[in-house]
């Protein structure tokens, strides 16, 4: 116990000299370029909260996408990178890169295309009533023996990689979809995961594996990109990657194994050539609002108003030194606590940047879980699961605001499910390792639902 006080007084004083390094951060080369600051952002806005209209504009483009043979080509690369890009940390740059490209394409046919994202766990309790699940959006469940998907934007669409067939979706549990992961759940992944690699398992063995075997059909496949539910759900985990990236102002961390070996931000992304990416390193996608990677999100921080230094940070003041990192052995290790951390008024300035400390894309929401957690748990409990709450302050509300009302609020979160040992397989995971951290997942909604805490979702 008195090593480990020493270390971290240790680690204090090197910080406050300012020659401490965010942990786990890769050294950037000395001498790179910095990339430029966009000057032209799109907004990635929630899937649900696009009309009819809006939806029907982006079926347009995946159809003519289609017909000119991307789609097909996106869904050939995904498979055939496949083992490169999953149970490594890689998972996160790529997919980041891959989405940003089928962006870009998709402009070609529609300047103002842009990917939404799918926040799966506003859906959690009763998936099927999800409105992206819906004829107006990503449609419902497979029809007739080939479980192929009849409406949607995507409905009635034929693929040809790696065969012909039809686009098919086969729902997880006989015509309806298990219970997701709840945004309680994510929110303690975000607070608590103080490395990358953390991180990465912590949403891959979650909240990713839960939506793709939820769809099923050609979700629950190697070339899952042709159905555009993999855009907008990949587009969801970025969004919480950089959340996470915002939360613990770790914006250049890229630990643990790569693609090829020992993580590296100088590691090329890997690439097929059906979608080539050009030779984009892993750094090149890891800030959003720099170099080519000129998005954001509604629900999300804006991009730091300067480009990180080499230690991995910029400058803002929510940074969190203190924080000690996750055993990876053990994802249920308790950490030490966070330095306390105060909501600041928002802005676009680094300065005045807050972290995020939900997994939820509803900002309302969000301050409903993070008061009503602080409140309901004890300070082991929240420094263990939660420890970006202690010290945090809700922000004022503005008076006019009123909450919706959505049913099954405040009833018992429900538990999450397992990966099935096919879809374990078929990623090369470590089957041991994954039941533990749904263990973990498990230990988080245990401790919730024991104490009083009502969830808002």
């Amino acid at each position: 116990m008195k090593i480990a006080i020493s270390l971290v007084f240790a680690a204090l004083a090197s910080l406050s000299q300012g020659q401490g390094q965010t942990q786990g951060q890769t050294p950037a080369q000395p001498g790179r370029s910095t990339p430029a600051t966009c000057t032209n952002m799109r907004v990635r806005r929630n899937a649900a909260t696009l009309s009819p209209q809006e939806w029907q504009s982006i079926g347009n483009v995946v159809n003519r996408m289609a017909q000119d043979g991307w789609v097909g080509r996106f869904g050939a690369s995904h498979d055939r990178l496949f083992g490169r890009v999953h149970g490594n940390t890689c998972f996160f740059p790529f997919h980041r890169r891959y989405i940003l490209e089928y962006e870009n394409i998709g402009r070609r046919y529609d300047p103002n295309f842009v990917v939404p994202y799918w926040d799966a766990t506003q859906s959690a309790r009763n998936p099927m009533a999800d409105p992206l699940l819906s004829a107006n959006a990503l449609g419902t469940n497979g029809q007739g023996g080939d479980s192929c998907l009849a409406d949607g934007i995507q409905g009635n669409s034929q693929l040809t990689y790696p065969n012909q067939h039809c686009l098919r979706r086969t729902y997880d549990n006989n015509g309806s979809i298990k219970q997701w992961y709840a945004p309680e759940i994510i929110s303690s992944y975000i607070q608590s995961d103080t490395s990358l690699a953390r991180f990465r398992e912590d949403i891959e063995y979650s909240l990713h594996g839960a939506v793709h075997l939820g769809m099923g059909g050609d979700m629950n496949s190697g070339y899952a990109a042709q159905d555009f539910s993999f855009m907008v759900h990949h587009a969801n985990l970025d969004r919480l990657w950089w959340d996470w990236q915002n939360t613990h102002n770790s914006y250049l961390m890229y630990d643990g194994t790569g693609s090829n070996g020992p993580a590296s931000l100088s590691d090329m992304i890997p690439e097929d050539s059906s979608v080539p990416f050009n030779g984009a390193t892993v750094e090149s996608v890891m800030v959003l609002g720099y170099g080519n990677v000129c998005y954001t999100y509604d629900s999300s921080p804006s991009p730091p108003q300067s480009y990180p230094s080499a230690g991995g940070s910029a400058p803002v003041n929510n940074a969190n030194p203190q924080q000690q990192p996750n055993t990876p052995q053990q994802p249920n290790t308790p950490q030490q606590p966070n330095q306390q951390q105060q909501q600041q008024p928002s802005s676009n300035s680094n300065s005045s940047r807050r972290p995020v400390l939900s997994g939820s894309s509803n900002m309302a929401n969000r301050i409903l879980e993070n008061s009503g957690i602080q409140g309901a748990l004890g300070s082991s409990a929240v420094s263990r699961f939660f420890p970006g709450l202690n010290g945090w302050r809700a922000p004022n509300r503005r008076r006019s605001y009123q909450e919706k009302k959505v049913s099954g609020c405040g009833e018992p979160i429900p538990f999450p499910p397992r990966l099935t040992p096919e879809w374990v397989k078929m990623h090369g995971y470590d089957a041991d390792r994954v039941e533990m951290f749904h263990k973990h997942a498990c230990e988080i909604v245990e401790v919730l639902n024991n104490s009083t805490y009502k969830s808002p979702y």
